[in-house]
């Protein structure tokens, strides 16, 4: 048997290697090398002020959903981007003058908070009953619901588009 050192974090570790020898119909021996099986990954602790200090803003999070009549459905995005879309989201419908607020107005009034804060690509439904399948952005996803109302606000990613450049066109002569 032979060892193999891996060098892990500043220490080396050793850990065995086999292998096996076979003999092949033509006479020849082959060695094969088998690899130690993989080791599980090390946790790492959290410490214990970081676990307070993330279930004190979900607590946070979920009284200021209570307040303004806030059901979360899914979320991919940090809690204070969730508060401010919850905020904002209520701020809007309390804003409207009749009982029965433009789903479309409050769709575009919410996208712009976000394009205004969080940079560009923010898009948002709004509406009693509608379907969606979106690609988003990391961190960019919030669907939740204020009175009877549902919301969904994602965020895309933006590259710039670049033009291909045309080919060259060559010139040819022509001689008589």
């Amino acid at each position: 048997m032979e060892e193999l050192r891996a060098e892990t974090g500043g220490r080396e570790e050793k850990r065995e290697k086999s292998t096996t020898l076979e003999k092949h119909n033509n006479g020849a021996m082959v060695q094969y090398f088998q690899p130690p099986p993989p080791r599980p990954p090390r946790l790492l602790a959290v410490p214990a002020v970081v676990r307070r200090a993330a279930a004190n803003h979900e607590v946070k999070l979920a009284a200021i959903a209570v307040d303004f009549n806030v059901r979360l459905r899914s979320a991919d995005m940090p809690g204070t981007m969730q508060e401010r879309a919850f905020r904002s989201t209520r701020a809007f419908l309390d804003a409207c003058p009749d009982k029965r607020p433009n789903p479309t107005r409050l769709a575009m009034c919410l996208k712009k908070e976000f394009d205004g804060a969080y940079g560009p690509a923010w898009h948002c439904i709004a509406g009693k009953s509608f379907g969606s399948f979106v690609t988003h952005a990391n961190g960019g996803f919030v669907y939740f619901s204020v009175d009877n109302l549902c919301f969904l606000l994602f965020k895309t990613e933006v590259r710039p588009v670049v033009k291909p450049k045309p080919p060259r066109l060559l010139k040819l002569t022509i001689k008589d």
